[in-house]
This record gives structure tokens, C-alpha cells and sequence, in this order.
């Protein structure tokens, strides 16, 4: 058996393609790769390790968990998904390093992949004993603005885009708070996720909290006036991860039949077809940027923003209006040498040709020198084992929902991974890649979880 490599996914919107191409060139580079959601990887690394483990962090809570898949002698390589690049001054980004990180994941992980020099630079500075393990790289989702690569790789979502909503499309990007439940719930586990050393870092926290609620309020005023001033344009509103999607269901009742709630597919083809691109505080704008597409950043003065450097790009707007009349051809959207130049600090090889996900795999190659003992008889009977149980579990499930349909609150792994992880997606890449062929074969390990290797 080949090596091997395992791509767990977290967010499917977010990761699936860009994890898709590293598996790509991982075949080309003599590996085979576990990709699917975090409970089937772990089944595969229990039965098929040693390996190469390549994951979204290294939280204090994610102790127990390194632990495990170093315990089965894998190596385990980090990239943070929460982006760390976007906070604006050294003080925020050490804030988040402390959130995000800690000594012991650290000491135990055998590499860690920074987006720019800007983050890696405090990395190296915290984590000095253990600079070695930080390695400058970027991040294979950067593949993903590559007009190039986007129009190749989402073929067939722009298609579906077009179709549906049009050629005037106007995208949302929403980060916040969506609910007073979310609001309720943050509060409760900031102390245990931001570690307060104060009464006083508690109260500048919770204040935060609360502005970002009144912010989310003001958003949704934002969102009905510049729809019913702009009723030819289609307004897609594309929720954060962490947020409720069901909330967002219910608020887009009052909206105008022109506004849209969607976390279909990545970002990258929304803001493809978009003819401007809305946010606040989100590493989406920087992408807008990166994208070279317009970007408006809505910005009311009387709130705080706890990650300002993405709100220094795109054509700046105070309120409502302004963002009407900028949608009307009221704008410049002029990108300075300096934008660029401080894009480029913070995200590493942004326009290379070389695509990311290649480099991360010829890393991956120079470090893992261990062959799996596994064999494609043991996967395929493993497989049949864990798709009869998956099939008896999901029965269950669905009896359970049943019973609680009126239940407004659940929220699942559905939202994070909607409608599964598919053998086709997969196969779609590869082809809009010219990476498919007879040679290549996608093996369905168990729910939602594939095993993609290359026949000799």
C-alpha cells in the first residue's frame, strides 16, 4: 500500500474542494487519501495508520484528539481555517493565537502552515522553541480565486447560479450573531474559550458581543432597504458557518421576493457571478479583493469592530444609502498598490501560478517516509461493515428528527456538511482538472467519508 494521507472535513462549503486538489496531487506524488467528514477519517486512521493527518487546528480542545491520531505514529500537520490573517493589530492577532492554540498541540504536532507572513511571524514569535514546526505557505483555498481555476472547478455551480438567480447578483457575506439564543450562548463559553485573565477583558468582550447584535439588527435594515431600492437585482445572502441558517430562513420572510438565502457550494463561485460583493469584518472581502471583483464594506460608524483589517479594503460605506447609490454606478472601486502590497503580507504567494495545494503535498512528501500496511481487501471489507452501520444509524436518526420536526433549534452536522459529501463532487474536480482518469479510482469508505487512490 502507498502512503497515506487523511483529509478530514469540517465545513464542506469551505474545505471540500481545496482538501479535493490536495488529494489530487497527492495521487501524483505516489499517495493514497481518506477524505470525508472528522468521525469517518478517524475510523480510517484507527484501521490504516501510519499516515500524514492534516487538520483545520490545534485548540486546547483539540488535545485529546491529537493525541489519538499521534498515537496510531501519524503525522500531524495544521493549517487554521479561522484565518488569523484578518485581525488588524498584533495585540488581536496574539488574542487569537492564544484562543486557537496551546503549548502542549504545539510541542506534539510535526508542522504548522501560516497564511502570510503577518500571522507567521507571531506563531514563530509565541511558539520560538518550537519556530521549526511553523512553515510559511498560504493556503490551498487562495487556489480557489484563481479566475482560472474557478471557472474550471465550478463549472457547473456557476452554471446553476446563472440560471437560477440571473446576471444581476448582488452577494451578502453575513458574520455575526443571528439570534438571541447565539447571543446567550457565545456569552456563556467565551470564558472558557478566551481564558480572561480580568473582570475588565470580560466586559470589553461582552461589549463586543452586544455591539455585534445590534450590528446584525442594523444589517438586516441594511439588507430590506437596499433590495425594495433595487428590485431588478437578485440579493443572495450568504450566512457564516457558525451562524443559524434557520434563522436567516425566518428573517428572509419580511425581505422582498429578490432576496435570497443560499450556503450552497464555497464562496468562490458566488463571488465569481456577483456584480458586488456586501460584508463587514470578513476574511470573505479579502478574498473579494484577491478575487479582484468589487467589494463594498459596510461600515455605520457607531459599532465596534473586532477584526478591522478586511474593512480597510473595497469602496467604504457608512449607511444604507450609500450602498444604494454605490449599486446604482455611484462607485470606485480603484485597488491601490498598497491594498495589494498589504493583501500580500498577509496571504503568502497570493498570485502565484504554482497552485498551494501542490506545494502543501511536496511538503507532505519530504516529511512522511512511513508506508501504510494497509490493503484495498481490508478497505473494501471495512467499507461493507461501516455502510451496514451507517445505514441501520441513519434510520435511527431519522426517527429522532421525526419525533422533534417541530423543533426549530436542532442543529446537526447536516449544516455544516448539507447533503453529504458525494463521490461525484469529488470526480468533478478531478475532471475540471484533467486529473480523471482510468488509473484514478474513488472508493466510498463509509458516510461521507472516500477513499481516492491510483491503481498502478
Amino acid at each position: 500500500m502507498k502512503k497515506i494521507i487523511f483529509l478530514p472535513i469540517e465545513i464542506k462549503s469551505r474545505e471540500l474542494i481545496p482538501k479535493t486538489l490536495v488529494s489530487m496531487f497527492a495521487l501524483k506524488n505516489n499517495f493514497s487519501c481518506f477524505i470525508g467528514n472528522k468521525h469517518g477519517i478517524f475510523r480510517a486512521t484507527k484501521h490504516f495508520s501510519p499516515g500524514t493527518y492534516f487538520y483545520k487546528s490545534i485548540n486546547h480542545t483539540d488535545l485529546n484528539h491529537i493525541k489519538k491520531i499521534k498515537g496510531l505514529k501519524n503525522n500531524y500537520i495544521v493549517q487554521d481555517e479561522e484565518a488569523g490573517f484578518t485581525h488588524s493589530s498584533i495585540q488581536d492577532i496574539n488574542k487569537f493565537i492564544t484562543v486557537r492554540s496551546s503549548l502542549k498541540n504545539v510541542e506534539l504536532i510535526d508542522k504548522f502552515f501560516t497564511w502570510g507572513k503577518f500571522d507567521h511571524q507571531q506563531w514563530v514569535k509565541r511558539y520560538s522553541k518550537y519556530s521549526h514546526k511553523f512553515k510559511l505557505l498560504g493556503s490551498p483555498r487562495m487556489d480557489l480565486w484563481k479566475k482560472n481555476i474557478i471557472n474550471k472547478v465550478y463549472e457547473n455551480e456557476l452554471k446553476k447560479i446563472r440560471n437560477k438567480y440571473g446576471s444581476k447578483i448582488v452577494l451578502i457575506i453575513s458574520s455575526f450573531i443571528s439570534s438571541k439564543k447565539d447571543f446567550l450562548d457565545y456569552n456563556r463559553t467565551d470564558q472558557y474559550w478566551f481564558k480572561f485573565r480580568s473582570d475588565k477583558e470580560k466586559r470589553i468582550q461582552l461589549n463586543q458581543r452586544k455591539s455585534d447584535r445590534a450590528f446584525f439588527k442594523n444589517y438586516i435594515k441594511m439588507i430590506d432597504y437596499i433590495s425594495k431600492k433595487n428590485p431588478k437585482i437578485n440579493f443572495i445572502i450568504r450566512p457564516h458557518p457558525s451562524e443559524n441558517i434557520l434563522d436567516w430562513f425566518k428573517i428572509s420572510k419580511m425581505f422582498n421576493k429578490n432576496v435570497f438565502v443560499s450556503n450552497d457550494y464555497d464562496a468562490s463561485p458566488w463571488m465569481q457571478v456577483s456584480k458586488f460583493v456586501i460584508h463587514n469584518s470578513s476574511a470573505a472581502g479579502l478574498q473579494t479583493i484577491g478575487m479582484n471583483k468589487k467589494l463594498i464594506t459596510y461600515k455605520p460608524s457607531q459599532f465596534r469592530y473586532n477584526r478591522n483589517f478586511p474593512n480597510k479594503f473595497g469602496i467604504l460605506a457608512r449607511n444604507k444609502e450609500k450602498i444604494s447609490k454605490i449599486i446604482k454606478g455611484n462607485g470606485n472601486f480603484f485597488t491601490s498598490k498598497s491594498d495589494i502590497k498589504k493583501l500580500k503580507y498577509r496571504l503568502y504567494d497570493l498570485n502565484s501560478n504554482k497552485l498551494i495545494a501542490e506545494k502543501l503535498v511536496k511538503i507532505i512528501n519530504k516529511i512522511h517516509k512511513v508506508k501504510s500496511n494497509a490493503s484495498l481487501t481490508k478497505i473494501f471489507f471495512l467499507s461493507f461493515l461501516y455502510k451496514f452501520r451507517d445505514l441501520f444509524f441513519e434510520q435511527f436518526i431519522k426517527i429522532l428528527r421525526k419525533k422533534k420536526r417541530d423543533d426549530y433549534s436542532i442543529r446537526s452536522s447536516g449544516e455544516k456538511i448539507p447533503g453529504g459529501i458525494r463521490k461525484k463532487e469529488l470526480i468533478q474536480v478531478f475532471k475540471a482538472m484533467n486529473n480523471f482518469d482510468k488509473k484514478v479510482k474513488i472508493f466510498q469508505f463509509c458516510n461521507n467519508c472516500f477513499f481516492v487512490y491510483k491503481k498502478n
